[in-house]
């Protein structure tokens, strides 16, 4: 399925920030998800890695890391999520 748009919407401002996006993701998806915040943490802190990746695609069309910007920018500048193989990026 890799490469596959799946259509689903999510209400972005019901959400209280990466954590709380991260969390619903991964019951959607059933998988395990990381993003920028994380994945600096987990360089200190080794744990199990996770097996995807969250990204976005900007309003100029850049795909950026999810997490890279505070949650506001991010809200103002989101087009399209993607969650994508570690192994890829």
């Amino acid at each position: 399925m890799e490469g596959v748009p799946i259509g689903r919407k999510l209400d972005l401002l019901l959400l209280d920030g990466y954590d709380c996006l991260l969390t619903k993701l991964c019951h959607m998806f059933k998988t395990s998800i990381t993003y920028a915040d994380v994945m600096e943490y987990h360089q200190l802190v080794p744990r199990q890695k996770a097996a995807h990746v969250l990204t976005y695609e900007d309003q100029d069309g850049d795909w950026m890391m999810v997490g890279d910007v505070p949650w506001e920018l991010f809200l103002t500048s989101v087009k399209k999520l993607r969650i994508a193989r570690t192994d890829k990026c």
